[in-house]
């Protein structure tokens, strides 16, 4: 996520509106409360809203139809928007998360918790009582077959390694000081 010139601005009219950071995260989407307070820490507006104003919530349409001296306009006809949504609406799916849950070619997804021992763990379907493991066979050792391994567990840059590696050195140097 960047901060743009548009986004800074809605930022800031949310703000001065007195919407909680945390209903501008829910409006500005894919930002969280910490981030919108450490840019609002930045911009110095924190201390900017008077102690008598309590912050509220993200009121969804009223709030982005705001004009630019503040003031809201009425939001559209109750018939116009569709009942079924009540807060701001979902992001679109990810193709990536689409394919990466998906049953393998060749395995027969299961109950997560019949399977057996040495079967994939993965989750490819279901939610919360119903969830579906793949079942593939896996290593030893190991709870999931080697694709989902390899989408679960990301090898490690040789870069990082070495950090890592002079970090230890450096501990290890202070201890046997």
């Amino acid at each position: 996520m960047t901060w743009t010139d548009a986004r800074i601005a809605q930022l800031t009219r949310l703000w001065r509106q007195g919407v909680s950071a945390a209903g501008i995260a829910e409006a500005l989407g894919d930002v969280s409360r910490s981030a919108v307070l450490g840019k609002l820490h930045r911009l110095r507006l924190l201390r900017s809203r008077n102690a008598a104003s309590a912050p509220r919530r993200y009121d969804g349409a009223a709030d982005l139809q705001a004009g630019s001296e503040g003031r809201v306009r009425p939001a559209p006809a109750a018939g116009a928007l569709s009942s079924a949504r009540l807060g701001p609406p979902e992001p679109p799916r990810s193709p990536w998360r689409e394919t990466a849950f998906a049953p393998l070619p060749g395995t027969a997804p299961r109950h997560w918790l019949s399977r057996e021992f040495g079967e994939c763990a993965f989750p490819v379907g279901g939610e919360g009582d119903e969830l579906l493991s793949c079942c593939a066979p896996t290593h030893p050792r190991r709870a999931f077959c080697p694709t989902h391994h390899a989408i679960a567990f990301k090898p490690v840059s040789p870069a990082a390694r070495a950090t890592e590696q002079r970090r230890w050195v450096e501990v290890a140097q202070r201890w046997a000081a």
